[in-house]
């Protein structure tokens, strides 16, 4: 399987390369008028974009929009001018749980991010060339733990909050990104494979759900950010494949080149939009099918053993409401690349719940079966909502709910609830 991977991303990467070469590509309007998006919600990309739309909100601080008028004029100026965008947000994040058998009881952190991308080539048309990076610092706020460690203090299967730890100022992304008249593309460098593949488009931690499960996928065992790269390509305007192979002991306080030993992880993957709702132009699908295979070569260091697995989800967006569903198959044991063996995620989002376009409400539910066979099924609940407070200032709370957590026979359900506010320019 691993062979095949490697192979089928050797034979698209040349396909995107000889492409550079043809004099023309055959492209229909139907290309062109919805143009290829190679982000996930949560990348770079994504998050640009969505933090530069208008939005509603309550009230506004007297004066403060017109002292930031300028820096919003700058920047849109960067923009048009230049292909250049670039943000800075700011996240704070609060948990406490019902009961643990562990000292700690609360944690809270925060998220630094400064992100940017620079279209240096193509700005405008349908082959663009895009360098992207992103810098980040992490660390608690008060709490003897960040989230990310509480669920060892109650003995869930999975952080319940798992980006909210303590990394010092690290560059998380350095990437070069081509696409070739909305058909082909291409990614190579320091990437987040989390932001790249299994599409979901409430994966941003920073905006909707926080649990490990939801942010990412517990199936598939996703390096963090390192050394790698990707090829898509559209055969029909609603198909997209991905190839991609990373770097399996990526550590984002690392450089890349320090950290691989040839162990590798490879992805393959499979996208078709249903195309039952139409789509805003340069923004991820209403409706999506999306199946991924993946393999994880054996960590040695590490000590994980090799393993291969495929996960499936579905969603499609009804005016304000969308359902979703997923599944994650992970091929391993105890010492295998995943925390479950199986994995069942059901839930429904709901935009516009009190009139504004940007507040909106998440549950999910999700059914885990462990890799470790000794351990119990668990059943968790993940929900929030968040509203826009200011122009620059979301803000909100989270609930979840652990049925059975399996590292403690003691309690059968444990409350976990949170507060999140994230202020961005």
């Amino acid at each position: 399987m691993k062979a095949l991977l490697v192979c089928g991303l050797g034979v698209m990467l040349w396909m995107v390369s000889a492409s550079m070469f043809a004099a023309s590509l055959d492209t229909t309007d139907e290309f062109n008028d919805r143009p290829m998006n190679m982000n996930n919600p949560g990348s770079i990309v994504e998050r640009l974009d969505e933090d530069a739309e208008q939005k509603n909100y309550i009230f506004q601080f007297p004066g403060l929009s017109e002292a930031l008028t300028p820096w919003y004029d700058f920047k849109t100026d960067l923009d048009e001018n230049h292909g250049f965008k670039f943000g800075i947000s700011y996240t704070a994040y609060y948990q406490k749980a019902s009961d643990t058998f562990g000292p700690e009881d609360d944690a809270a952190s925060y998220d630094l991010d400064i992100s940017g991308s620079w279209t240096f080539l193509g700005h405008g048309t349908s082959s663009p060339t895009m360098l992207g990076f992103g810098f980040f610092k992490r660390g608690r706020l008060g709490t003897e733990i960040p989230p990310q460690r509480l669920f060892t203090q109650y003995g869930g299967l999975y952080s319940s909050a798992a980006p909210y730890g303590e990394e010092d100022l690290v560059m998380g992304e350095l990437w070069i990104q081509q696409k070739f008249s909305n058909r082909f593309g291409y990614r190579i460098g320091k990437i987040f494979p989390i932001t790249a593949y299994d599409f979901f488009p409430f994966k941003n931690f920073r905006t909707d759900f926080v649990d490990f499960n939801h942010v990412t996928n517990a199936a598939i065992p996703l390096p963090g950010n390192g050394l790698g790269a990707f090829a898509v390509y559209r055969p029909q305007p609603s198909i997209l494949l991905r190839l991609g192979i990373h770097d399996a002991n990526a550590n984002v306080q690392e450089s890349g080149f320090d950290t691989y030993d040839g162990e590798l992880f490879t992805i393959f993957e499979v996208g078709v939009d249903t195309g039952l709702v139409q789509r805003a132009p340069g923004r991820p699908p209403s409706g999506h099918v999306h199946v991924s295979l993946w393999h994880q070569d054996k960590r040695e260091v590490a000590g994980i053993d090799d393993g291969w697995g495929i996960g499936i989800s579905a969603l499609q967006r009804f005016g304000r409401y969308t359902p979703f569903v997923r599944y994650g198959y992970a091929d391993g044991g105890a010492n295998g690349p995943t925390p479950v063996k199986n994995m069942v995620n059901v839930g429904l989002v709901i935009d516009g719940i009190f009139g504004q376009d940007k507040d909106r409400v998440g549950v999910g539910y999700t059914w885990s079966d462990p890799a470790d066979r000794a351990l119990d099924h668990q059943n968790t609940i993940d929900a929030y909502y968040r509203v826009q407070l200011t122009p620059e200032i979301q803000i909100g709370p989270t609930l979840e709910v652990i049925f059975n957590p399996v590292r403690n026979p003691n309690d059968d359900t444990i409350y976990v609830w949170g507060i999140r506010s994230r202020i961005e320019f």
